[in-house]
């Protein structure tokens, strides 16, 4: 009975998991959308200012998607879009820390009436998702086997080593590859804009200076495109993460310690809270931006 029990909550762990991957990706592509929108808008208005081409339908194509950018934004990229993925995050993982921990055997899941905890926790961590039943619904979890009894090995196998290795360690460098990306890209377009302009300037070619304020566009619309993006508050704080659960890990194999104990109990509440911190950080980060 218990395990259906574990295996439901399980599967709805699974349900938000994908929920926010769904709403991260949303956002991700209307941020690309604004992007392109912005890319091809000056473009296309520099392209009508500075040719012999037909400059009506070109000029109002450019401005067409020029003014379809605010649009998009304020509807698809607000900051409460960006807390709904946050929250269905929150919720998703807020469930899956407190499986293991029950199944850790780790207090406060150490005694009796251990599931009738687990329960009341996971009912109250499920109000976080208040407000995005619409998208929840849209989800069908696949079928996804919930973790079993763990002993200290089981646990630092399947919760501590493989958070660090399959997703802190990859995603802090999928990230730190991708802020490198934008930067690279940013200063090569403000470096071409630079000898445009001198060429521009030395040569009295007005045609060329137009190009100039394209490239310069296009330069400062990458670099808000990856501050939106967030990839070195992400690099770093997933590094950070790993390097602190891989710090409990060892430590623990370190003390000679044994599960269950007292020491136990406080090591489980350390890795989880090491977890829990980094979606904090990304709230923490949200309200700092706010203000």
């Amino acid at each position: 009975m218990s395990d259906q029990v574990i295996q439901d909550l399980w599967n709805d762990h699974v349900g938000w998991s994908i929920t926010a991957d769904k709403l991260k990706s949303s956002r991700a592509r209307w941020r690309t959308v604004a992007l392109i929108l912005t890319v091809a808008g000056a473009a296309l208005q520099t392209l009508a200012a500075a040719t012999n081409t037909p400059k009506s339908i070109i000029g109002a194509t450019g401005a067409v998607c020029l003014l379809f950018v605010p649009f998009v934004t304020t509807r698809f990229l607000t900051r409460e879009q960006t807390r709904k993925w946050l929250r269905a995050r929150s919720v998703s993982e807020g469930i899956k820390s407190e499986i293991f921990w029950y199944r850790a055997g780790a207090d406060p899941y150490d005694g009796p009436g251990a599931l009738d905890k687990l329960r009341a926790k996971v009912r109250d961590i499920q109000g976080w998702g208040q407000g995005l039943e619409e998208d929840r619904a849209r989800v069908i979890p696949p079928p996804s086997q919930a973790p079993s009894a763990l002993d200290a090995d089981g646990y630092l196998r399947a919760r501590v080593t493989e958070q660090v290795t399959d997703f802190y360690r990859p995603k802090a460098k999928l990230n730190a590859t991708r802020a490198q990306q934008f930067r690279g890209a940013e200063t090569s377009l403000a470096a071409l804009a630079a000898l445009l302009g001198g060429y521009a300037s030395f040569w009295g070619a007005t045609s060329v200076g137009y190009w100039v304020a394209v490239l310069t566009t296009i330069a400062g619309s990458i670099s808000t495109h990856a501050a939106a993006g967030r990839y070195d508050f992400q690099t770093t704080a997933y590094y950070a993460t790993a390097r602190q659960l891989e710090d409990l890990r060892n430590g623990w194999q370190a003390s000679g310690k044994t599960a269950p104990s007292k020491e136990w109990s406080e090591f489980v509440r350390a890795c989880e809270e090491a977890i829990s911190a980094e979606n904090r950080g990304w709230m923490a980060k949200l309200d700092q931006d706010k203000a």
